[in-house]
């Protein structure tokens, strides 16, 4: 059954290949949705969407950053699917 989450993640996660970093792991994980920067609050925004397994291993990835990113706080919230993601994409 489709899930679907909406996740913050902050800390220093500008400028240092995160996005494309998260990008990376949504097709891996065969979750559907977007990545973006949210310049309002500093924070990485995700919309995601897939089989719970697929969600827990893409949120458990996201977590780890990459190594040059450090995270403070991450914040999943359960979403209603919308279905209305063929794929996942890094928004610019």
């Amino acid at each position: 059954m489709t899930k679907a989450y909406s996740i913050r993640i902050y800390g220093r996660v500008f400028n240092v290949g995160f996005r494309r970093y998260v990008h990376r792991y949504g097709l891996q994980c065969n979750v559907v949705g977007y990545v973006e920067n949210d310049r309002a609050d500093g924070s990485v925004h995700i919309e995601a969407e897939g089989e719970e397994a697929d969600l827990v291993r893409f949120t458990l990835l996201c977590g780890e950053g990459t190594p040059y990113s450090f995270i403070t706080n991450m914040k999943i919230e359960a979403a209603s699917p919308t279905g209305k993601y063929s794929d996942f994409q890094e928004i610019r």
